[in-house]
Parts: structure tokens; C-alpha cells; sequence
């Protein structure tokens, strides 16, 4: 069966912003490099430290507007940018479809069409992208049901068979927020790590200490500071990876 291909046009992506394969060399390409290598150690590195289900990493925020969908698309085409993995880019906000509008993904078939219809198979609703190791799999249909299709045992089981189907496979889900949703706060229990987004300047300290504390601890869970017009050593700026405690 022929694979239908997205095709991404990354000189109207840069225009906006995002990371583009070809930016080998600039501040954003280092920047998203520092945050995916602890994810990627974790999920892929040594045998002693790896996390359980490490390849499934759910991106989410506090509150709406913070740019995780804007970290997700930038944090997945980096990954993609390795020579070892493939990507798959899963659009899990129903609500606002970000990913899936972006890439004009809107008519095709996608995650919600899989949890409705068990005789859908995972593979039709997954498309290849312009970029080689990129797939994406868009928010599908919108439901009134999205909540109970997401907590369903058949969530659980195709995020399973996300996880197992391909090992050098990562899954990146772009989720609600946190304080949002009740989903986000499902989701995370099926994700081996979890990066918060975090505006700089503008979410409350409380608000992110409110979502954090929604989330497992022993979770592999990370912060990236978003929109920061610091500049740190390096050239690095806008990004923490780590542990919370």
C-alpha cells in the first residue's frame, strides 16, 4: 500500500518562526539540540538509565497560548534531523488542533477516527512526511466524547502499540494544558516523560506548580522555558531540561 505523504513547506514554517532542517548551524537548531539529548538518553542510552516507555513523550503547558504546539513541531523535526530514529507527531489537543491546522491536516483521518472505529487500522491514519523521518498522526474527527475516548482501554492499548511497534521509533504527543483539560492529566499516565512548557514573563508560579503537581513524580518530567529574551552561555537560551523535584 502506498503511503500518503505530507508535504512541508519549511520556508513558510521559517517565516513563522520554527525550526527548519536546514538550519543546522543556528542558535534555535542548539537550543533544541540541548533539549532533546536528555529526552533521547533517556528513552535510548544506557541500559542503567533508561525510563520505562522513555520514546513516548507528551508535550503540554499550564494554560493555553504558552507554545507547546510551537515546541512539539520544533522539538520533532530536531529529532527527525538524527540519523537513528524516526518521529511520529501526534496531534492530541481536539480542542484547538493546532498541529493539524498548520500542516492543513484538518480532512484526513486521525486519532480520534482510530479510537472510534476499531476496525480502523493505526497505519491508515499515520502519514509520511516531505521529511524522511517524520510521520504525523493528525487529531482526526472532532467528538464530544474525546475525554472517555482518550481514558479508554483502546487509548492505552494504540499507545502501546505506538510504543512497541518500531524501537528506534519516538512518539511526540502535542496535548492540552494541563489546568485546561481534564485530558492532559489522563494522557500523562500513559507517557514515559513529560516536558511543561512554561512562558517566560507571563505563567504564574503558582499555575505551574498547580499543573506539575497533576503529574506523577516519578515520571521523567522536564521544563522548557518558552519566549525568554535571555541569553545564556553558549548561546543558549529559553530551555531547561530535568528532573523536577
Amino acid at each position: 500500500m502506498l503511503k500518503q505523504v505530507c508535504p512541508i513547506d519549511f520556508g513558510a514554517l521559517k517565516q513563522q518562526g520554527f525550526l527548519s532542517p536546514t538550519d543546522k548551524r543556528s542558535r534555535q537548531a542548539e537550543e533544541y539540540r540541548m533539549i532533546k539529548r536528555p529526552l533521547l538518553d533517556n528513552a535510548f542510552g544506557n541500559e542503567a538509565g533508561l525510563v520505562d516507555h522513555g520514546n513516548l513523550i507528551m508535550v503540554t503547558s499550564a494554560m493555553p497560548g504558552e507554545g507547546k504546539t510551537f515546541t512539539s513541531i520544533n522539538l520533532a523535526i530536531s529529532m527527525a534531523m538524527e540519523q537513528d530514529f524516526t518521529v511520529l507527531l501526534v496531534d492530541c489537543d481536539d480542542l484547538r488542533r493546532s498541529t493539524t491546522r498548520l500542516f492543513e491536516l484538518d480532512d484526513h483521518l486521525g486519532l480520534v477516527d482510530v479510537l472510534q472505529e476499531p476496525e480502523l487500522d493505526l497505519g491508515e491514519a499515520i502519514l509520511h512526511t516531505s521529511l524522511p523521518r517524520l510521520r504525523i498522526l493528525p487529531a482526526g474527527k472532532g467528538s464530544g466524547h474525546t475525554p472517555e475516548l482518550l481514558a479508554s482501554g483502546r487509548m492505552r492499548r494504540l499507545v502501546q502499540e505506538l510504543s512497541e511497534r518500531y524501537s528506534d521509533r519516538v512518539i511526540i504527543f502535542d496535548t492540552p494544558p494541563l489546568l485546561a483539560t481534564s485530558q492532559a492529566t489522563t494522557l500523562a499516565q500513559l507517557m514515559g516523560q513529560i516536558l511543561v512548557v512554561v512562558e517566560a514573563g507571563k505563567t504564574p508560579m503558582q499555575a505551574v506548580q498547580d499543573a506539575i503537581s497533576q503529574l506523577d513524580r516519578n515520571k521523567a518530567i522536564g521544563m522548557v522555558l518558552n519566549k525568554s529574551p535571555e541569553v545564556f552561555k553558549s548561546d543558549y537560551y529559553g530551555g531547561y531540561y530535568g528532573r523536577y523535584e
